[in-house]
């Protein structure tokens, strides 16, 4: 409290994430696997980065492994960790795909139905980020 008594309130703002369209990708597969059909599928060069995704929540670490291209055009993120899950309210989709830039819908719309065609791909969900009200979604903008 200041001298006087009074409480001094500081307001803190932060800006928004930029929106982004991201796939949810749904497959048995393991990430590296995942990655390499992507790789041959779409013609990119997927790579694990060594810095994950990381979460504390008390004493348990979750992170979540992350591949992405250079330039950065794609990211495939597992949405999966020992139990957790990285945006709880797509907990039935294994994997993000998240697209930078500014896509537009149909180009990403193309895309998902490419993916669709991948055997080992069980299904393929297309997601704005602006309308996940998960908290963890400003953890997917790099």
């Amino acid at each position: 409290m200041s001298p006087a008594g009074k409480i001094t309130k500081h307001i803190i703002k932060s800006e928004e994430p930029p929106a982004f369209l991201f796939l949810g990708i749904v497959s048995t597969e393991p990430d590296y696997r995942l990655s390499v059909m992507l790789n041959r599928h779409l013609g990119i060069d997927l790579r694990k980065k060594p810095e994950e995704i990381t979460e504390t929540s008390g004493e348990k670490t979750h992170s979540w492994s992350v591949f992405t291209t250079a330039p950065s055009t794609f990211s495939l993120i597992s949405n999966r960790s020992m139990g957790a899950t990285l945006i709880r309210k797509l907990k039935n989709i294994d994997f993000l795909l998240q697209i930078h830039g500014k896509p537009d819908r149909k180009q990403a719309e193309k895309l998902a139905a490419s993916l669709r065609s991948i055997p080992e791909v069980t299904a393929v969900f297309l997601f704005d980020s602006r309308d996940s009200g998960d908290r963890n979604i400003a953890l997917l903008v790099q």
